[in-house]
């Protein structure tokens, strides 16, 4: 016989484990293709560290969206607008403005190289990363409940 906490970690992993693991792949995947806009905005198209910031951020956000419903939660159909939509651009925002808010202050403080610009945009979004999590696994995709049969 399990320990009930043994038994409950072992549930919680079998239920928890394949999805952190895919949003860890998708928030990998989002990291690299940021930092890459991020940098290549600075660097070839010498927009300033807010602006590249800015734009980094809401093209990111598309891939994030569609990767994280579709493969990490396995939601199909339709999105609904007001229940993943809404609350998934304003995790987007939550993290914007925190990232943008410290690249600003980094820029207008220091005087970064473009890596320190980055490199403040990642430590802002790693921030909220777990919280992230649970909010999408618990709130916008949860599973939904199956009825109970009498």
């Amino acid at each position: 016989m399990t320990p009930p906490l043994l038994d409950a970690l072992t549930r919680a992993r079998d239920r928890h484990g394949t999805k952190l693991a895919r949003f860890g792949a998708v928030s990998a995947f989002n990291v690299v293709f940021g930092q890459v806009i991020l940098y290549g905005a600075q660097v070839l198209a010498h927009a300033p560290a807010v602006t590249a910031n800015v734009v980094s951020v809401s093209v990111g956000a598309v891939p994030a969206y569609f990767l994280s419903r579709y493969w990490v939660w396995e939601k199909r159909g339709k999105s609904h607008m007001m229940r993943e939509v809404v609350p998934f651009w304003a995790l987007a925002l939550i993290g914007f403005v925190l990232s943008t808010a410290a690249v600003w202050y980094v820029d207008s403080h220091f005087q970064p190289s473009p890596l320190a610009v980055n490199l403040t945009n990642l430590t802002s979004f790693g921030v909220v990363w777990l919280a992230k999590f649970f909010v999408l696994d618990r709130i916008l995709f949860r599973a939904e409940e199956a009825p109970a049969v009498s």
